[in-house]
Parts: structure tokens; C-alpha cells; sequence
């Protein structure tokens, strides 16, 4: 399997709070089956920061099964990521910090 990072935007005006807890519903599966590797919330920089897309390290075979896996997301179901522009390139890490989350 090939990592590939992943930055996808949000739409202008999309409701991520409204569809966070069914996104992160939804990713807890793919973390425990090792595909999900690292991911987080892009903010800009106003203070408050505010939510404006998302990093993710995806564990797949081609580019097609991260384009896929980011359909299947409530993020882009529910119209806040913008996948048609999302950028998407294989990675080859060599570091990874390891940070335990309680999901």
C-alpha cells in the first residue's frame, strides 16, 4: 500500500460544525483498520482560528481509493469538503510522531 497526503478545503459557507460528530463517526473505523494514519482540522489564522479544511495521511492503493474514501466521508456527503480540488499526493514518511487519541 502507498501513503498519500491529502488537503481538501472547505466549500465557502459549508457547516462543518453541524456534520462534525457524524465525520468523526465515521472516520473511527478507518483509524482502527490502519487506513486513517494522521488527520486534523486546517484553521486559519483569526482568533478565534476558524475551521477552513482538513490534512489526512490515508493508507490506500491508488489515488482513486483516497478520492473514493473522501466521497464516502459526511464531510463531503453533506457538501463541506471540496473534493473536486482537493490535493492529493503519495508520501513517503519517514517520522511519525505517535500521539494517542480517546475517539
Amino acid at each position: 500500500m502507498t501513503e498519500w497526503c491529502v488537503v481538501v478545503m472547505d466549500k465557502p459557507g459549508a457547516e462543518r460544525k453541524k456534520y462534525g460528530s457524524l465525520h468523526v463517526t465515521g472516520i473511527k473505523p478507518i483509524i482502527k483498520a490502519g487506513i486513517l494514519l494522521s488527520g486534523g482540522q486546517i484553521n486559519d489564522e483569526s482568533n478565534p482560528p476558524k475551521a477552513v479544511g482538513s490534512h489526512l495521511q490515508i493508507r490506500a492503493d491508488t489515488k482513486q481509493d483516497v478520492v473514493e474514501m473522501l466521497q464516502n466521508d459526511p464531510f463531503s456527503r453533506y457538501g463541506v469538503w471540496d473534493i473536486d480540488n482537493a490535493i492529493i499526493y503519495r508520501l513517503d514518511c519517514v517520522y511519525r510522531e505517535r500521539l494517542d487519541l480517546t475517539l
